[in-house]
């Protein structure tokens, strides 16, 4: 029963040394993913925006064509700033989220004051 109770108690004592750091990495490996994901997206939706605008651009032939594609790049362009704004208010979001979470794990791991 003795050899029990003292590999119990330094399996406890390494759990508590190290979950806050299991808890970390979980967070970076989460945030990380996060980021991922979001610049795959934007990556795509503004290689989406550039091959359609390829193809516009391939089907002037008369000087009205050119008049509706300078117009619809105006239009793209306008989207493409809106999308710009909204993938760094969700990036500013990630990283606000990021921080919360980190000063939560920090408070919890901190020894608490008797």
């Amino acid at each position: 029963m003795l050899y029990g109770d003292i590999f119990s108690n330094v399996n406890n004592q390494y759990k508590n040394i190290f979950e806050p750091y299991s808890k970390f990495n979980s967070l970076v490996a989460k945030n990380f993913a996060d980021l991922t994901n979001l610049q795959l997206t934007a990556a795509r939706h503004y290689a989406d925006i550039t091959l359609s605008q390829v193809f516009a651009n391939s089907e002037v032939r008369d000087m009205q064509s050119m008049i509706n594609c300078g117009t619809k790049q105006l239009e793209t362009m306008t989207k493409l700033s809106q999308q710009m704004i909204n993938d760094g208010q969700k990036l500013a979001s990630l990283a606000t989220e990021f921080k919360a979470e980190f000063d939560n794990l920090v408070s919890e791991s901190m020894p608490k004051a008797k």
